[in-house]
């Protein structure tokens, strides 16, 4: 996890927070919120994970189509 995911998370976390009134965020406590917080980076991750994979096809794709030899008429 990167520091811009932190980031991110704690916006979403801060944001979430804000919706609740004092009672609710008591009642959800601190542990949850921090759960919420790693679920958070984790979904993030994992979608960084899966575009940095569709990035790389495409990017093997390309190459695959430069080394093509072309075929002169």
């Amino acid at each position: 996890m990167n520091q811009r995911h932190q980031k991110l998370a704690d916006q979403v976390l801060t944001a979430f927070r804000s919706e609740l009134d004092e009672t609710d965020q008591q009642r959800i406590g601190e542990a949850r919120f921090q759960t919420l917080h790693g679920l958070i980076c984790e979904a993030l991750s994992d979608e960084l994970e899966l575009v940095s994979g569709r990035v790389e096809a495409v990017v093997k794709e390309l190459r695959a189509e430069i080394d093509k030899p072309e075929l002169e008429l």
